[in-house]
């Protein structure tokens, strides 16, 4: 394997670390080193989106269709719910996700700084 193949393997190895080390920071943050209490709140509070969207995916099958059964209006709001809850739990834990994206930005601009270094070392003498 040539030496800039590992270079670069070993580089995006630290880059990802670097992240999980952001979100495992933000965990141990966190009362109790849980993240549990934001996880129930944002699950509590995506309930209205995945109804408003198990609505709207029941309604778009049943208008939109000449011979369209009943079980692809099941199936629209089967569709309509996942989405909505995902949406609404993402929407939920937006201040746990960004402090993991500041954490995780910051630790990768030294693990960006320190390549560069290595690759363009400074010579004071």
């Amino acid at each position: 394997m040539p030496a800039s193949l590992k270079s670069g393997i070993a580089y995006s190895r630290k880059l990802v670390e670097a992240g999980f080390d952001a979100a495992i920071a933000v965990r141990d943050g966190a009362p109790n080193r849980t993240l549990a209490p934001e996880l129930v709140c944002a699950a509590r509070s995506a309930w209205a989106p995945a109804v408003i969207g198990a609505a709207a995916g029941v309604l778009t099958f049943r208008l939109a269709g000449k011979g369209r059964s009943g079980r692809d209006a099941l199936v629209g709001g089967l569709v309509g719910a996942a989405i909505g809850f995902g949406g609404g739990f993402g929407f939920g834990l937006r201040q746990v996700t960004a402090m993991i994206a500041q954490g995780a930005a910051k630790n990768l601009g030294v693990v960006r700084d320190a390549h560069w270094i290595e690759k363009h070392p400074i010579n004071y003498a």
